[in-house]
């Protein structure tokens, strides 16, 4: 068995500027200076992440739109050329096998970018279930590097670079653009909660001129970021940013045992589609009938740091457990979600968090758990 872990394209730049740690199979980093100040470019100017770890899969052919509906939630057949949107592939029993976005490029062509994690999971699911339809599915991990810019001014940085006005791309798109001299994939898409794009920068293949080109593009980028205030981010942040807008995380907030239905993510699942995906018939009935779990947010009232697993307690009773925490550093407060019984809290309601055998208190509350409009992509101020 074969356990050395993955390295970017980027390693050896992460490795002399940043805190290398494993993750997901990978040698990833986890932060090159402080997390909450890494954070805060996020939520304040534009940060950086090296994405190349997650798997991109390339599926064309004449039934590649039929296929995809097979094996995804969302409906695929709404996608434009250009277009993309946030879906979920699902078991049999309905469980979640991966989230993830899907891209149209072409008429028949599709990018399906996925989680490092489930990557070779889902690389196995899609040439089994893809062998009865006239469809190619391409493993294209190791051939193109992947930069997520996000932050207020993420798009100006972009724009600069490629000297086009990113007012012509709209919210979930993929578009084709060359930044800087390099040929990008530029996807209006980002799971930190602001606006930005996830840069897929084409023909980096894992050679020491493939490496070269991909830090070329990443020096780049904070060169010509430096105006914006722009740093490099890792895996710290990108969890922070992530958890402080209320978005799930495969592993803790999904997994083989729970459906999107419980996740509370149903802009993932439509059912008006043909051909049935895999688990449609138990998420329809979670739809119309109930579920046994449901997801919730949490604020930290006492002083305590939620993390993943503790119990979560209402009037005394344990009713579900955390699956993420951590201190917002908008708010300078725990925060957390977790799963607990259906019909058992509500928003502002108080409930308890174990936290190593003490109890603290903590109120039910929507995410995302910044104020909507001074952060994140719909801000107005």
């Amino acid at each position: 068995m074969n356990d050395r872990l993955e390295r970017t394209q980027l390693y050896d730049w992460h490795q002399e500027y940043g805190d290398v740690v494993p993750f997901a199979g990978w040698e990833m980093p986890v932060r090159y200076s402080d997390i909450r100040e890494e954070h805060m470019a996020v939520r304040e100017s534009v940060g950086i992440f090296d994405t190349s770890h997650m798997f991109r899969f390339f599926v064309k052919g004449s039934n590649a739109s039929n296929f995809l509906q097979s094996v995804a939630t969302n409906n695929v057949s709404n996608l434009e050329i250009n277009d993309g949107q946030y879906t979920t592939c699902l078991n049999e029993a309905g469980g979640i096998h991966d989230d993830l976005m899907l891209y149209r490029i072409s008429e028949d062509e599709y990018i399906w970018i996925t989680n490092a994690d489930n990557g070779p999971k889902i690389r196995d699911h899609l040439l089994k279930h893809s062998k009865d339809f006239d469809v190619e599915v391409l493993d294209k991990t190791k051939e193109i590097a992947m930069i997520a810019v996000q932050g207020p001014k993420a798009l100006s940085l972009i724009g600069k670079m490629s000297g086009k006005d990113m007012d012509e791309f709209g919210r979930f798109t993929c578009n084709p653009l060359n930044i800087a001299g390099y040929d990008t994939f530029m996807c209006r898409t980002g799971y930190t909660g602001e606006a930005g794009a996830e840069i897929l920068v084409l023909n980096c293949p894992f050679s020491e001129e493939g490496k070269k080109r991909a830090v070329g593009f990443w020096n780049e980028l904070l060169s010509q970021g430096a105006e914006f205030d722009i740093k490099p981010c890792g895996l710290g942040a990108r969890d922070s940013t992530r958890l402080e807008a209320g978005f799930v995380l495969y592993g803790h907030e999904l997994d083989e045992e729970t459906s999107p239905i419980e996740a509370r993510i149903p802009y993932a699942v439509k059912f008006k589609v043909e051909p049935h995906y895999i688990g449609y018939d138990v998420v329809q009935s979670q739809k119309k009938e109930g579920v046994k779990k449901t997801r919730i947010g949490f604020v930290m009232i006492d002083r305590g740091i939620p993390r993943e697993k503790y119990p979560i307690l209402f009037n005394g009773s344990i009713i579900g457990n955390t699956t993420s925490g951590g201190l917002s550093p908008i708010i300078n407060k725990g925060i957390g979600m977790g799963y607990v019984t259906p019909d058992t809290v509500n928003d502002g309601d108080i409930i308890e968090i174990d936290i190593k055998g003490r109890r603290r208190r903590a109120e039910v509350t929507k995410w995302p758990f910044y104020d909507p409009d001074k952060y994140g992509e719909t801000r107005t101020s």
